[in-house]
């Protein structure tokens, strides 16, 4: 296959970020060799967690591959995955011995060998993912796992700790000045702009230190036309959210499983803290604040049965709730580990519902173009 847009089936192409989505993908020899030698070849980093099986010390390996049609997926690795990344001839490729199809990588950014005023390098406070967000992480924690209340799929705290190297709490006026370094560097073309709010005991607390990193990002006048995305816990007072509309940002608040006895297993803290009515109700009402469509709601798909899950999106989207959708990846480091990932006919059948929904309320992906473990921006691109 061509990676020259005119000369492929997008469809095609979208069936095999599924398998890989559904089985993870490995690395053959010669494509570690020449990844590790190729200086602009972006390096993975795992400020979220780690979805890798097997972590070789100092080699580098990528955080996503760009197929053609620019559908970016997430490298999972695994040792049992049929597809693999290789180098041939000059070029590199994805195959599974029968298709094989050139592929790219998002560029090594120059941003994250600078330094802010306070000799601080930029790696360690700002991130480039999907190739196309700059992503800010802060707080960089969740107080769930220290009541062991953590959800059953993350690998936050582990992998902060053993492969991280980034700033667990980062000011408005850092957040500021490293995306203004960030936006100097024109390596990759950035189109968004996201907070990855982490969660602290007082919801409504935390909610107010996102808030005053987005609105002092806002009040520099550095995004330009990029648009703000936040992802929180909703905050208890609800009316916090009419700040959030003021600076014409979007969120998404994770609910993560709809059916409410796998919810509250898998989601403890959320569950005994927050409750799934309250989140419910959280998500309307910032739908009256903020608008139909600025909301999103996350799901992780392949915890529940496909029925529920299913309902769920529709549940969600009649509320004005755009449904957001990353699909499970069993990370070694969570208590899910051994927890089977969702088949290709699963995953597909997600894809087929999100573009009825997105042509439906004519609603637009979280992220488009940067979600690498999700299928939105494909779904709403029709390809399912």
């Amino acid at each position: 296959m061509s990676n020259k847009t005119e000369n492929i089936n997008l469809k095609e192409i979208n069936r095999i970020k599924v398998e890989i989505l559904a089985n993870g993908i490995n690395y053959d020899d010669a494509f570690i060799v020449q990844y590790n030698q190729d200086e602009t070849t972006l390096q993975k980093r795992r400020a979220y967690g780690n979805s890798d099986e097997v972590i070789r010390s100092n080699v580098k390996v990528p955080q996503e591959i760009v197929l053609p049609g620019n559908i970016v997926v997430a490298t999972n690795q695994r040792s049992s995955s049929s597809w693999n990344l290789d180098y041939k001839d000059g070029k590199y490729i994805v195959h599974d011995n029968e298709t094989v199809l050139n592929v790219n990588f998002p560029v090594q950014p120059k941003f994250y060998d600078y330094y802010n005023s306070e000799k601080v390098k930029l790696d360690q406070l700002i991130t480039l993912y999907g190739g196309s967000t700059l992503g800010v992480f802060s707080p960089g924690t969740c107080y769930f796992w220290g009541k062991k209340l953590e959800c059953k799929f993350c690998s936050l705290q582990p992998t902060r700790a053993q492969l991280s190297n980034h700033k667990i709490f980062i000011e408005p006026d850092k957040v500021v000045e490293a995306t203004q370094l960030a936006l100097t560097d024109k390596t990759n073309e950035i189109k968004h702009f996201l907070l990855n709010g982490g969660t602290i005991s007082d919801y409504d607390k935390g909610f107010k230190k996102h808030l005053a990193i987005l609105e002092a990002v806002n009040n520099s006048g550095i995004l330009n036309e990029v648009p703000m995305h936040l992802i929180s816990m909703p905050p208890k007072d609800l009316t916090l959210f009419k700040e959030l509309a003021r600076l014409e940002a979007t969120i998404a608040m994770d609910i993560e499983v709809f059916d409410p006895e796998l919810f509250n297993d898998i989601c403890p803290g959320k569950s005994k803290d927050y409750g799934r009515e309250n989140f419910i109700h959280a998500l309307t009402v910032a739908v009256d604040y903020m608008g139909e469509g600025n909301v999103y709601c996350g799901f992780v798909a392949g915890l529940e049965p496909i029925d529920s899950f299913i309902e769920g999106l529709y549940f969600m989207a009649d509320k004005g709730v755009v449904p957001a959708v990353n699909i499970f990846h069993n990370d070694p480091e969570s208590q899910f580990k051994n927890h089977s990932r969702p088949s290709i006919e699963y995953i597909n059948e997600v894809g087929k519902h999100m573009a009825i929904i997105y042509k439906k309320y004519n609603y637009k992906p979280f992220l488009e173009g940067s979600g690498r473990n999700a299928v939105d921006t494909e779904a709403y691109r029709q390809l399912f």
